[in-house]
């Protein structure tokens, strides 16, 4: 009983007052920083979307670059073609490099299927499966 009486009378001399003003300010501040953290999250979910947007617009013009770099490799191989043909003493038949389209019956021409193989070896070192799917026709 004798602690018990000297801990009633340190907790009267303790100011009560002071104390719940000191808890209401703890108080107030963790709601404070609760509600900073609410908005720190808003705003990192939001981050995380805009994240999610970018690289979904990364990878499509990535995708939209290898077919462009495809079709460079395409027409550049044609273009080499065609200068050496036209080093060659005996220039080949204008039909035979033209050619047609191949969809009317026709078979390509020589130069089509240089780009066609030009475009999908470059598309095969990029690692697309599939290369001439991306071909314009």
């Amino acid at each position: 009983m004798p602690e018990q009486q000297a801990a009633q009378s340190g907790l009267d001399l303790l100011p009560v007052g002071r104390l719940e003003e000191a808890a209401a300010a703890v108080t107030a501040r963790v709601d404070a920083l609760r509600a900073a953290a609410a908005g720190q999250a808003l705003r990192a979910d939001g981050l995380e979307g805009q994240v999610a947007a970018l690289e979904q617009q990364l990878a499509v013009a990535e995708a939209r670059l290898a077919v462009e770099t495809m079709h460079s490799a395409g027409l550049t191989a044609q273009a080499s073609h065609l200068l050496a043909v036209a080093v060659e003493a005996g220039l080949p038949a204008m039909q035979e490099l033209v050619g047609e389209d191949g969809a009317g019956g026709m078979p390509k021409g020589r130069l089509a299927r240089i780009y066609d193989e030009a475009f999908d070896a470059r598309g095969a070192e990029l690692g697309i499966e599939a290369p001439g799917r991306f071909r314009v026709p």
